[in-house]
C-alpha cells in the first residue's frame, strides 16, 4: 500500500495548521508528509495503521507522529455521530526556528520530537491534560496558538508517559508495486480476520507464490504475516471484552480462533494475562477512576 505523498495546507500567516475533520472527513488514505502530525480523535472507534504497527482505538485516541511516517486512520461507520471528530495539527520540526529548538530550555521537546520519528501514542493521562488545550487550538490565533502548541509539546516532554509504536529500525521500501500488494493485505485482514485464512489465499490474492509472500511481507512489515495476523485478533479481542456482551469463548470464534484453549495462549503470549483478567483489571480502573 503505497502512502501517498499528502501537501498540507499552512496558512502563509500562520506557522503550522490546526483542523478539525468531522464525520465523512474522518477516513484518511495511507498517507505521510514531511510534517509532524498531532492527532486527537474524539468520540470515535476504529483501527490505526502506523508504520508497520495496526491498533484498534475507542472513542479517544492521541497520537505524535514524525515526518514522512506513513498512516491511515479507517473508523467503524457505525459508531460515527455528530460528537465524533479528530483535531489534527501538522508542524515541521523547525517550525520555531533552528536556533530556538537548540535553546536548553527546548531540550526535553527536542527529545520528543526525535523519538516521534517512530510514532507515539500519549497515555490516557497526558491526554486528559492535554485535551482541553488541543480543543482551545482551532479557535485560537497567533502567538496565543503558538503558545499553546508548546504548552502541549512541553507536558508530553516532561510526563514522558506514552508508547512507541513503530517497530525499532523501521524503514518503508517505497515501491509502486509493494504499496498496492500491502493495501489489499491489510485491507483483506480487516475484512477476513474472524475466519481461517491461509498464506496460499493471501498469496494468491497478490500474485506472489508462498515463499514469495513470505518474503516480501516480513521485509516491508519486519513480522511474519501470521505474526502480524494474531496482533490484529488479539486487539481486537481487547476491544470486544470491554466493549461487547459477548463471552470470552464467542470473542474468540469472533476474532476468528475456533479453539479456545489456542485463543488463551496466543492472548496469553501477546498481553502477558488472560483474556478475563484482562477484562477484569480493565473494568477495575474504570470503578477506580469513577470513584476518584
Amino acid at each position: 500500500m503505497r502512502p501517498s505523498l499528502r501537501k498540507i495546507s499552512i496558512n502563509p500567516l500562520s506557522s503550522f495548521s490546526v483542523r478539525i475533520d468531522r464525520e465523512e472527513k474522518l477516513n484518511s488514505n495511507w498517507h505521510y508528509h514531511p510534517e509532524l502530525e498531532l492527532l486527537l480523535i474524539k468520540n470515535a472507534s476504529g483501527t490505526s495503521i502506523i508504520a508497520d504497527k495496526v491498533e484498534h482505538f475507542n472513542s479517544t485516541y492521541l497520537v505524535l507522529l514524525g515526518p514522512n511516517l506513513p498512516h491511515t486512520f479507517l473508523f467503524e461507520q457505525k459508531g460515527l455521530n455528530k460528537k465524533s471528530e479528530a483535531i489534527v495539527v501538522h508542524f515541521y520540526e523547525n517550525f520555531w526556528g533552528d536556533a530556538f529548538l537548540q535553546l536548553p530550555e527546548m531540550k526535553e521537546i527536542k527529545q520528543l520530537l526525535q523519538t516521534a520519528r517512530s510514532g507515539l501514542r500519549l497515555s490516557n493521562e497526558v491526554q486528559r491534560e492535554i485535551t482541553p488545550l488541543l480543543e482551545k487550538m482551532p479557535d485560537a490565533s497567533g502567538l496565543d496558538r503558538m503558545l499553546l502548541l508548546i504548552k502541549i509539546l512541553k507536558i508530553a516532554a516532561q510526563k514522558k508517559d506514552y508508547a512507541i509504536i513503530a517497530s525499532k529500525g523501521f524503514v518503508y521500501d517505497i515501491s509502486d508495486e509493494n504499496d498496492i500488494r500491502i493495501k489489499k493485505v491489510y485491507e483483506f485482514t480487516i475484512q477476513n480476520y474472524d475466519r481461517e485464512i491461509t498464506i496460499n489465499e493471501v498469496a494468491e490474492l497478490v500474485n506472489l507464490t508462498k515463499e514469495s509472500f513470505c518474503r516480501f511481507f516480513k521485509k516491508i512489515a519486519r513480522k511474519t504475516y501470521f505474526q502480524f495476523l494474531i496482533e490484529f485478533r488479539i486487539g481486537m479481542a481487547c476491544r470486544m471484552l470491554v466493549e461487547s456482551n459477548l463471552s470470552i469463548k464467542e470473542i474468540g470464534y469472533s476474532c476468528g480462533y475456533y479453539n479456545l484453549s489456542n485463543f488463551y495462549h496466543q492472548f496469553n503470549k501477546l498481553m502477558g494475562i488472560s483474556p478475563l483478567q484482562y477484562q477484569r483489571d480493565y473494568f477495575n480502573l474504570v470503578r477506580e477512576s469513577e470513584v476518584a
